[in-house]
């Protein structure tokens, strides 16, 4: 990939680029311009599911954005973050390029260093954002860079974004309203329905853990990724539904925070639990459920369905990519 990683923003209708800088701290270099508000599991089925497709600081109960990217990243509607410069072991370099190596980021600077993995510990990186029409920059410190696991190409970012001359405010937090890490995925969602937006090069999302779009990839749902032949990322977006029982895939999600579910699939990414009792619920592809069994849904009161979803029949008779069991005995 020859050309810098974008993190793609909202929906911008002018098309005036106005650039104002405030004086450079020196405490990072960077100058700051306005504001812009895992585990891996191969195994047993029971998980918990979750109602957010990313963290709560990012987006709150949307897909992406708030403190970063406006409230619609992904809409390709000219606004966007670009990586710009990065500051590390004192020295500012200017970014030639990005991408992504599975989960892993590495960056290449203009004199050709390039950095990746742990080497990004204790780095700061500089993005210039265009958001309704005015770019200005916002600064992430990387807190710290580990693998989910000895091996794996999960890799989890503490990320910190400057709010202050010398204030840092976590970019990601959990359910509960705790920081926690990111894992960068290289595509965006819409916020809105929940969409994989179409493939562009260079893009990127961070994914705050506790949320679906990252959830699914500790599940073992790596879009990167294959499993006996097959691609994973359809596995991941069908998992981002089943996790928020989004069964319409309108972006509605139709269960409670810490629900225990059934995870079930048929390339052993997810096994069956012995030693929980399950019912099946669904069966799900990208697009949502492909088929429903209503009596076992998990139900949040006074929420209808918005489309007629047929009753499952054997196990993944449907075409479904991936189950989902409602547990119905357990420990």
């Amino acid at each position: 990939m020859s050309k810098r990683m974008t993190w793609l923003a909202g929906a911008a209708t002018s098309v005036v680029l106005v650039a104002g800088c405030d004086e450079p701290q020196a405490e990072d270099g960077f100058c700051e311009c306005g504001e812009v508000e895992a585990r891996e599991v191969q195994g047993n089925g029971i998980n918990l599911n979750g109602i957010n497709l990313n963290g709560i600081n990012l987006n709150g109960i949307n897909l992406n954005g708030i403190n970063l990217n406006g409230t619609l990243l992904g809409a390709y509607g000219g606004d966007y973050v670009t990586l710009d410069k990065i500051r590390t072991r004192g020295d500012t370099l200017d970014i030639k390029s990005s991408w992504l190596e599975g989960s892993n980021l590495f960056v290449k600077s203009t004199t050709n260093v390039v950095l990746g993995g742990t080497q990004l510990d204790a780095a700061k990186l500089k993005f210039e954002v265009r958001e309704n029409g005015w770019t200005k920059t916002k600064t992430i410190k990387v807190l710290d860079v580990e693998q989910l696991a000895p091996g794996s190409d999960v890799w989890l970012y503490d990320l910190a974004i400057k709010t202050g001359y010398d204030d840092w405010t976590p970019l990601c937090l959990d359910n509960a309203g705790e920081p926690t890490q990111a894992i960068l995925l290289g595509d965006v969602w819409s916020p809105e329905t929940g969409d994989r937006r179409a493939s562009q090069s260079g893009t990127a999302t961070f994914a705050c853990r506790d949320a679906a779009l990252a959830k699914c990839v500790e599940w073992g749902y790596r879009p990167w990724a294959s499993k006996s032949g097959q691609s994973l990322r359809d596995y991941h977006q069908a998992c981002t539904r089943l996790v928020r029982a989004d069964y319409c895939g309108d972006g509605t999600a139709h269960t409670l925070y810490g629900t225990p579910v059934h995870v079930l699939d048929q390339i052993g990414i997810q096994n069956v639990d012995p030693t929980h009792q399950f019912v099946i619920e669904a069966e799900w592809g990208p697009d949502g459920a492909v088929c429903l069994n209503q009596a076992n849904r998990r139900v949040v009161a006074g929420q209808a369905l918005a489309c007629n979803i047929p009753t499952c029949g054997a196990p993944f008779a449907s075409g479904g990519l991936i189950q989902s069991g409602k547990v119905v005995v357990g420990p």
